[in-house]
């Protein structure tokens, strides 16, 4: 390996790097608090399931069901 492979290499490296740190910048800055609330009723009439009702204990796996 030469010294210009080298060079490229720490080249590539270096700006992969940089770019990490904007895509994690950039998403702390403006999507870290971003939330979607969902609403079951009408997540269910989206997909043409059944409306879940209260009674109706929650399903295993599934996240944020209350």
């Amino acid at each position: 390996m030469n010294p210009r492979d080298r060079h490229l290499r720490k080249e590539i490296a270096l700006i992969l790097i940089v770019k990490l740190i904007a895509i994690t910048a950039l998403w702390w800055a403006f999507i870290r608090d971003a939330r979607v609330d969902v609403d079951l009723a009408e997540a269910a009439r989206h997909i043409g399931g059944p409306e879940p009702s209260a009674t109706t204990p929650p399903q295993q796996g599934v996240l944020n069901a209350q």
